[in-house]
């Protein structure tokens, strides 16, 4: 039987696997504003946060708000080097591939 929500409306999943993953492309810039005015200073082995980047999709998950978010796994360069990181990105800065 089926849950039903405050509303007398039955709740939707929170959660929708993605099987295969689908390859997205994530903008940084927006997953991660910069502060105005900030006096930090180049380094060249530092992280690459200003870029669009193409990770995988696995899963979608429902905010209480009612906002998507995508589960996704990306790299994130430094210097010559690349980390993998996966967490829950909102879907506004989430485009398919």
């Amino acid at each position: 039987m089926q849950q039903i929500g405050h509303g007398g409306q039955p709740l939707r999943p929170v959660f929708r696997r993605v099987h295969p993953p689908h390859r997205v492309l994530i903008d940084l810039v927006a997953l991660f504003p910069r502060e105005p005015h900030c006096d930090g200073r180049y380094h060249p082995k530092g992280l690459q946060m200003d870029s669009i980047v193409e990770g995988r999709l696995t899963c979608w998950g429902l905010s209480e708000q009612g906002r998507w978010w995508g589960l996704v796994t990306y790299p994130i360069t430094h210097g010559g080097q690349k980390d993998s990181v996966t967490h829950w990105v909102p879907a506004s800065v989430l485009r398919l591939k």
